[in-house]
This record gives C-alpha cells, structure tokens and sequence, in this order.
C-alpha cells in the first residue's frame, strides 16, 4: 500500500455519509494513507460539503433502500466542484446484495463496499481512482479549454490572442480585448457566481461568431475581438454589461452586475505592443472600473 499518485499533489477525499461509525472509520483508513479527508455526516446526505476543497474522491455511504443510489449520485454530480472524472465510491453499512451493488454501479459509483471494510482494498482501489482524477485534472490544465464552460481557458486565451494578432497584423486590421467580471455579493463567500452557465449563455449573446471567447477565472471572462477598435470594444463592452444586468437583452433579469474593460488598437504594427500586452491592459482597465464601483462599470485602460 505504498504506491503513490505520480503527482505531488495531496490527494483529496470528500466522504459524505449516514452512520457515524462508518464514516470515522472511512477517514482513519483514508488519512493513515496520504489523503486529505473532509467529512460530512447525517442521515440527509449533504453534497454542499464538496463546495470546501473540490475533491480527489467521493465516498458516499448511505444505506439503500433509505436512499436511493440514483438519486445520491446523481446529487453529487450536480454539486460545483465534482466532475465527470471525479471517482465515487460507495459504502454501505450492512452488506449488499448483487441487485444493489449493480443499482449502484449503474447509478455511476466507480466501486462498492460494504461492512465488514476492506482496508487493503479500499486504500488500492481509492490511491488508484485519485490518481485517475489527478491525472485528468493535469491533463485538463495542459490543454486549452476550461471543462465547466466549454470556453478557453488562460493558457487557450493567450494562444488565440497570438493568432488573432498575427491575422491582424498581416492585414493591418484593428484588434481589440475585453476583459469583464461578474460582481461578488458583499457576503458571498463564493467566488464562484452561482448561475456560471446562465451568465455565460448571456454573454455570448452579445458575441459574433468570429470572437473568441474565454474564461480567466471565477466570474472573469475575455473576449477578444478581431477587426474591432476602440469605439467598437467599448460598444461591446457596454453590451456586455448590460447583457450581465439584463438590460435590453432577453436573458435572466436575476443575473449579477458586471464591470468590464478593454483595450484596443488600430494596428498592431504602428502600436508596437506585443499581443499579451492587449490582454494585460484589458485586465488593468477591470480592474480600474472595479475600484471605481457601480458609478463606472466599463472602462478604457487609455
């Protein structure tokens, strides 16, 4: 039972269950050998804990036909933060007929365990499974795509930013990047927007199919805009915020305000500025208008 993730990243394992006994002894296997366990016990299972520290792993021990495996699974699916690669195990108290287990593993647990635990197995099977999640986390971050939005990601942004300037520049056509944010709740302690997709489909209302469109973080987004100049980024930017207020757009009245900014220029050429620099001058301009408050929520870095 020494073999360890090849990565050096503290796997993280989320166990959310309804005896108390069972989930103690769980974590003390679990701990004893390289995870990072929270807990969350009770008779009504609560993925929210998921929410703290997104998780390695997911054990879910609950005790059909109390709960239903469908049903139990398929709420921590839904819960932020869990992700189709993320692996859950299920647990039980008592042990499990071979309807059940296939109930289970149907349902999308990865294994199945029952009382009497284990421990040998459970930890093989456990290091295996996180390692399996790490890696694709790895792979996810090596690529170009962030996996909740379908958007670019920082490092797809900054490559397509390359490429848009490089058209630009051969044709000597404007280009221009907005960088815009949803506004926190002043006591939210999410840093995640709640609606992220409905706020997504909002702004990409507002977006020409030649955009391209990326996510810088939580409730950040970037658009870079090719042929568009100062005048027309400011227009979009404005859209954008007002798609973000539902102002004059058919979207979700309910969506949180949004400050954005951008840069842009005539000609790459004449400008001499590298393509990031667009990019990190958008982002200044941001997070000027937010230090300004809701009296200026779009604003030019020039």
């Amino acid at each position: 039972m020494d073999s360890a993730s090849p990565s050096s990243r503290t796997p993280v394992a989320a166990i959310l269950g309804q005896h108390v006994w069972l989930v103690r002894s769980i974590e003390s296997i679990l701990a004893a050998n390289g995870f990072h366990v929270v807990t969350s016990v009770g008779r009504t299972l609560s993925p929210e804990q998921l929410t703290v520290t997104p998780p390695d792993l997911v054990v879910l021990e609950a005790d059909p036909p109390d709960v239903l495996w469908t049903e139990a699974v398929a709420a921590v699916r839904r819960t932020p933060g869990v992700l189709s690669s993320t692996p859950i195990m299920a647990a039980t108290a008592e042990p499990l007929s071979r309807d059940r287990r296939i109930e289970a593993l149907r349902a999308g647990a990865w294994e199945v365990f029952s009382h009497p635990l284990d421990a040998e197995i459970l930890v093989l099977k456990a290091k295996v499974f996180a390692a399996a999640k790490i890696d694709a986390d790895e792979a996810r971050d090596r690529g170009l795509v962030d996996p909740e939005t379908d958007l670019y990601n920082v490092r797809g942004v900054l490559r397509r930013i390359y490429e848009e300037a490089s058209e630009a520049t051969r044709h000597h056509r404007p280009l221009a990047c907005v960088v815009a944010a949803v506004d926190r709740k002043p006591e939210s302690t999410e840093a995640e927007p709640e609606n992220l997709r409905d706020i997504v489909r909002a702004l990409r209302q507002t977006s020409r199919s030649s955009d391209v469109f990326g996510r810088l973080g939580p409730g950040e987004f970037v658009v870079i805009a090719p042929g568009t100049d100062a005048t027309g980024a400011r227009r979009f930017a404005q859209r954008l915020a007002g798609a973000a207020n539902g102002e004059g757009k058919p979207v979700d009245p309910d969506l949180p305000p949004l400050h954005a900014g951008y840069a842009a220029v005539a000609d790459l050429v004449s400008a001499q500025i590298e393509p990031v620099d667009l990019f990190v001058r958008a982002v200044a301009a941001l997070r000027a208008a937010q230090a300004i408050g809701p009296e200026e929520r779009v604003r030019s870095y020039d």
